[in-house]
């Protein structure tokens, strides 16, 4: 349970989006509702299709909300223009998307350093803070290396690197261990779970693994553009270890999402 004197650092309030669709208008979030805690690890699950993705765009404000407001720290980013949005996703958010997204000519080390070159770092000192965070995911020895001779579990662990150099208040990850083996996806989540409860660091995550609900000190149920439940970590933890088969984690998540329509279908 979370207290209630702890800091709001992301909050969205009745966030609706709609797409076009030829003549037809599609709603793909149909008013979703949250909040999360600084510190807290944020997971948030659902079948394919039912809205994490288009949620955190739009907490990242690559989408903007048809309506509702997006709140980071106290500030309304849904109402922040092209270039306020990009300043502000520079300086406060990291992120680890799906698939590792490089510069193709830079080394691992200039690839950690370049976005705080971006902000205006002189490269001696941008080089530095990435070589610090590189030693955190534990890559200090392949700082010279190019990407894209690293495995992609390796990759990953750059990708956070770059995303923890900027020192942001989020770190967002949109599935960061769909294409890694079971080795390198737990070896991911746990240097996320470690910066969260060793250095405070604020996680959103999408995942359909069962096995990374447990780290969960909020857990969030998408179903249809619908926030249907929210569960705190004892709930997380219950709900990873009852729901474990042998057919595998993404199975179970699956099943537990095709019982919960099942049981609210209306008649």
């Amino acid at each position: 349970m979370m207290k209630d004197n702890k800091q709001v650092i992301l909050e969205t309030q009745d966030v609706k989006i709609d797409f076009k669709v030829g003549d037809q208008i599609v709603t793909v979030l149909k008013g979703i509702s949250l909040k999360i805690m600084k510190g807290d690890f944020a997971v948030i699950f659902g079948p394919s299709g039912c809205g994490k993705s288009t949620l955190l765009h739009c907490i990242l404000g690559m989408e903007r909300p048809t309506s509702g407001k997006v709140l980071i720290d106290g500030e309304d980013i849904s109402v922040m223009t092209e270039d306020e949005i990009v300043k502000f996703r520079k300086s406060r958010v990291g992120i680890v998307f799906q698939q590792a997204i490089w510069i193709k000519s830079l080394n691992v080390i200039e690839n950690v350093s370049f976005p705080n070159i971006l902000k205006g770092m002189k490269k001696e000192e941008a080089q530095k803070l990435a070589m610090d965070t590189l030693e955190e995911v534990r890559l200090k020895d392949w700082a010279d290396h190019h990407p894209s001779s690293l495995s992609s579990g390796q990759q990953q662990r750059v990708s956070l690197a770059r995303a923890l150099t900027l020192d942001p208040l989020i770190i967002v990850a949109d599935e960061p261990t769909g294409n890694l083996d079971t080795v390198a996806g737990d070896e991911l989540i746990n240097l996320l779970a470690k910066l969260n409860t060793e250095m405070g660091k604020t996680i959103i995550m999408v995942t359909h693994d069962l096995e990374y609900l447990k780290f969960a000190t909020k857990l969030f149920h998408i179903i249809d553009g619908l926030l249907v439940e929210e569960f705190g970590n004892k709930e997380a933890i219950k709900m990873s270890e009852t729901l474990k088969t042998k057919k595998g984690t993404r199975t179970a998540v699956t099943v537990y999402d095709k019982n919960y329509i099942k049981a609210n279908k209306k008649e």
